[in-house]
């Protein structure tokens, strides 16, 4: 889990179901706020914190170690670390970019594999990825960021299939909900000035995390957080790529 937005109104959740906590991201002073804000609502829970770089190669292997020496079984993985990019793909940061590639592929992948081992194993867990609306079709000037969400969404999917044909009682959820608002995602990808966090169809963390975890209870595939966008979903999904192209730009304009 991260240490604030979603990632933190989450952790509140597990909290309230006395789950002990394990919470990684980067910088460490906004993990110990995050951690004391927790405290706050139960002096007595168990949380650790580990502060780590996601997007370096052995940043999975160091979460998993981190876990395995602390004696902590993991019960219930929550993949949101994440950040987005925005702009015409060639005048995009390559680096920020290569980045946002290792974090949403290469080490989501990862910790889903090292802890989905365990879980399968005790025939017992779950996994919860954050994708995204931006995963159901493509978007020009979120190219990037929506094709890393296209492959949470569908690997998520696919892994969900295989364990329930093996008999597992592994679950996994993908949670694809829109825009943000509460959160560093509009400043960090430099969206200030579009009109996607301010429009009816954006939403929140503390309704990201509410229905992310109703979801989670249910053994849900697939949740798009908030009633009107996911009825909307179901209409919009039959839509012609091209024109969900054009409608995706459209919303991701900048104000002029």
């Amino acid at each position: 889990m991260a240490q604030g937005g979603i990632g933190l109104a989450l952790a509140k959740l597990f909290l309230s179901d006395n789950y002990r906590l394990v919470l990684v991201a980067n910088p460490e002073d906004e993990l110990i706020r995050a951690k004391a804000v927790l405290q706050e609502i139960d002096p007595d829970a168990e949380i650790f914190i580990l502060a780590k770089d996601l997007t370096e190669s052995r940043a999975a292997l160091d979460v998993y170690q981190f876990t395995v020496e602390n004696d902590l079984q993991v019960d219930v993985l929550v993949n949101c670390a994440g950040f987005g990019t925005y702009g015409f793909v060639g005048e995009i940061d390559i680096g920020r970019e290569m980045d946002m590639l290792k974090l949403h592929i290469c080490t989501f992948y990862y910790l889903t594999r090292l802890y989905l081992n365990e879980m399968i194993r005790r025939d017992q867990g779950q996994i919860i990825n954050l994708s995204s609306i931006t995963a159901f079709q493509p978007n020009p000037f979120m190219a990037t960021y929506g094709a890393t969400k296209s492959f949470i969404l569908q690997f998520s999917r696919a892994l969900r299939f295989e364990l329930k044909e093996r008999g597992s009682q592994v679950q996994v959820l993908a949670v694809c909900p829109t825009a943000v608002k509460d959160t560093g995602f509009q400043s960090n990808a430099c969206m200030e000035n579009t009109g996607t966090f301010s429009c009816w169809l954006s939403t929140n963390a503390d309704t990201v995390a509410r229905d992310t975890y109703n979801a989670m209870r249910r053994g849900q595939e697939v949740v798009i957080p908030g009633k009107r966008f996911s009825i909307l979903h179901s209409l919009v999904g039959l839509l012609p790529a091209y024109l969900l192209m054009k409608i995706s730009r459209a919303h991701l304009k900048e104000k002029h």
